[in-house]
């Protein structure tokens, strides 16, 4: 689901929940940990394709399907005035630009132009399309030369490799970012539609492009592109450094190129304007409004300078810069409070307590309005949506939520936008697919007309996230482990799938993991926040693990009153964890492992939370090693691996090695190797295999511990 950011039009884009496996291309190319696929000259997309798209806008009841097939899940453009969308779609191996009016309904794939998506899929939100000026199209497009990865070298062509080096220090043999280059480097282009002639914006050279950003105005781009050296770098790191550069459209050289620092950001002020953000000792945080580009036509603009107040070590989490009455104000979210700042003052205002808790995000949408003593940003917490909304005078905040829709269901999207002069909130709902919008009136959402039924066949039910759980340890630990029930299910095999992260972080939302996906037997997630210090100790972890599951397997009997034999799981670092809490909790019956690292001595240089060398904490990494106490898991051991896992940690024969360990020691266990799979599983027929695959695990070995002999 994608709208227009005035929400006058909306699309509704369908895809497999799980990908195919002929979604996969053969030629992709790993890099280190990423994939690429070169013929899309960029990394190879982690979600499916889309199937279908439908268009909908105001005033319309019928949304109008589009006839497209295989879209890339690399997102819509809308121009921000004129009723027009555009995108990509795949023909074949190469993917094209295509625009659509949807008030004419009339859409044009232009099959002479080839796109490209660089980095666009590396994270989430990143766009390789753009509108800018009146009606031309910004894009990614294949170089006309694409870099030249380095020639073969010596042991290639049969030669002597020699190698020297002086320590203390790290040696890592990786592919360097010219290899990457060779592979996904893209150029920005503009297109016309209207007669669909491309024009290359210069740049200093073909860059590895994260995704394209546009000024209110359209006249300019920020893009992100990665940039980094192949030096001092982690053998776990992809050594990814990003940047960002502002383009102007209509300049079709290099004069239109300028870098700029990494915080930029368009300000909110419906001009071209930088928002550039600082950190500076003893003051807080500096943010200065600057015009992007000096021009002939308009100068460098003044430097107008914020500086939010903050102790050390409370920088802002999110912020925004908006005016207000023609003068700059900034607003910033910290810890336990926000803060409006403007050249003059910064004044705190206290935080609703709803909040004050990790779970809740403030969405990228903020605007002044009601004749600027107000301001409306949007958010979302626990199924939850609606606006914070600050007083200005007071100061003072509150939290405005959308009203309960019990035959809809819980919030699962929502967008913000400022509509005949009041803040508007359209949400989607997940029980029965439909849009609601509200408008902000007094202290209250009120509906604006009524539910706008969504095409259920172009909609997936989304289940919104749950943090509700039970605390295994209420009273000793504010942040401590909690057991989410998944599946339900009170006898038969039980399965404990551990969620690991740091302690302090923000909690695991009650999800499955996509590996859980059409697991039958009932399932519960162990949330489990871990100490450690920067001396930790083996016997500092060992409680914390074991505590924890011994303390959910008891929550399983007496909580939920499940009576099954519970086997233990998890995924990566947390494989690591199952397989610990196995050898030393002789109440599990089993484990299952995905993904894991199985011998610490392939991640010398540090592992998860752990940033000492092997030889700093050589028994940390033993206690670790699943190779080292392979001897302890005489229970049945599931280890379940993708054949072209490129995390540097797990490669695939350390779990064949497992596996070899297990059964040498005396132990069972079972080895399923994935083809096609990375280190998290992804094809619908790899998905379903290792659902069939615990439920037959479980099955066959659900004696309970005390019963066997």
């Amino acid at each position: 689901m994608e709208t227009r950011p005035d929400l006058t039009a909306y699309a509704v884009l369908t895809a497999p929940a799980r990908p195919p496996v002929s979604d996969y291309n053969p030629a992709t190319v790993h890099w280190r940990n990423l994939s690429v696929d070169p013929d899309l000259t960029g990394l190879a997309p982690s979600r499916s394709r889309h199937a279908r798209i439908a268009l909908g806008r105001d005033g319309d009841p019928r949304p109008w399907p589009l006839p497209l097939r295989t879209l890339p899940a690399a997102g819509l453009a809308w121009h921000p005035t004129l009723p027009l969308v555009a995108g990509l779609v795949q023909r074949g191996r190469t993917v094209h630009p295509w625009t659509a009016d949807y008030a004419t309904r009339r859409i044009t794939v232009h099959e002479r132009v080839r796109a490209a998506l660089s980095l666009t899929p590396h994270g989430r939100g990143r766009r390789c399309l753009a509108w800018c000026g009146d009606r031309e199209l910004a894009l990614l497009t294949p170089p006309s030369q694409p870099p030249r990865a380095p020639s073969a070298g010596p042991a290639e062509v049969g030669g002597p490799v020699v190698c020297e080096a002086s320590g203390p220090g790290h040696v890592v043999f990786l592919p360097g970012l010219s290899e990457l280059a060779g592979l996904a480097a893209a150029t920005v282009s503009v297109l016309d539609p209207a007669t669909g002639a491309l024009r290359v914006l210069s740049a200093p050279a073909a860059l590895l492009i994260g995704g394209l950003e546009p000024s209110p105005t359209g006249r300019r781009l920020l893009v992100d592109h990665a940039v980094g050296t192949d030096d001092s770098v982690r053998q776990t790191d992809d050594a990814l450094r990003w940047s960002r550069a502002v383009v102007q459209t209509d300049l079709p050289d290099s004069d239109g190129w300028s870098e700029v620092p990494r915080t930029a950001r368009w300000s909110g002020d419906g001009e071209d304007t930088l928002a550039v953000a600082a950190g500076v000792p003893e003051r807080g945080t500096v943010i200065d409004l600057r015009a992007p580009l000096p021009t002939s036509v308009r100068p460098a603009r003044p430097y107008a300078r914020l500086t939010v107040p903050h102790d050390p070590g409370d920088a802002p989490l999110w912020w925004r810069t908006l005016t207000s009455g023609g003068e700059p104000l900034a607003i910033s979210r910290h810890r336990h409070g926000l803060r409006l700042t403007t050249g003059h003052t910064s004044r705190l205002v206290p935080l609703p307590p709803e909040l004050d808790h990790p779970g809740a995000r403030l969405g990228p949408w903020a605007a002044v309005y009601g004749g600027a003593d107000a301001i409306a940003v949007e958010y979302a917490a626990d199924g939850r949506a609606g606006l914070l909304v600050i007083d200005r005078e007071r100061p003072a905040a509150r939290l405005v939520s959308v009203p309960p829709e019990p035959d809809d269901g819980s919030p699962v999207r929502c967008w913000a936008a400022v509509r005949d002069g009041l803040p508007q909130l359209t949400v989607q709902y997940g029980s029965r697919p439909c849009l609601r919008r509200y408008a902000l009136r007094g202290d209250r959402l009120a509906p604006v007309g009524g539910p706008r039924p969504l095409p259920s066949r172009h909609v997936r039910r989304v289940r919104p996230p749950s943090s509700a759980g039970t605390d295994l340890f209420p009273a000793s630990a504010p942040d401590g482990p909690r057991l989410l029930p998944i599946t339900p299910g009170t006898d038969g095999p039980q399965l404990l799938w551990i969620h690991a992260r740091r302690y302090g972080s923000s909690p695991t939302s009650a999800h499955a993991h996509p590996s859980l996906t059409g697991t039958d037997a009932p399932t519960a997630v162990l949330d489990l926040p871990l100490r450690w210090p920067a001396d930790a100790r083996p016997a500092d972890l060992h409680p914390q693990i074991t505590g924890a599951v011994d303390a959910a397997t008891r929550a399983l009997r007496e909580e939920l009153g499940r009576t099954g034999p519970v086997a233990v799981g998890g995924h990566s670092f947390a494989a690591t964890l199952a397989l610990y809490a196995l050898a030393h909790s002789p109440g599990l019956t089993g484990a299952i492992a995905h993904s894991g690292c199985y011998n610490r001595t392939l991640t010398p240089d540090g592992f998860q939370y752990e940033r000492r060398t092997y030889w700093q904490a050589p028994e940390v990494y033993r206690a670790f090693s699943a190779l080292d106490f392979a001897g302890a898991l005489d229970r049945p051991v599931l280890l379940v691996h993708g054949c072209e896992d490129t995390n540097p940690a797990t490669p695939p024969d350390q779990a064949v090695a497992l596996y070899r360990a297990v059964v040498a020691t005396g132990g069972h266990a079972r080895l399923l190797l994935l083809p096609y799979e990375g280190h998290t599983f992804r094809h619908r027929e790899s998905l379903d295999t290792v659902a069939r695959e615990h439920g037959a695990w479980l099955l066959a070995h659900s004696t309970d511990t005390s019963e066997r002999t």
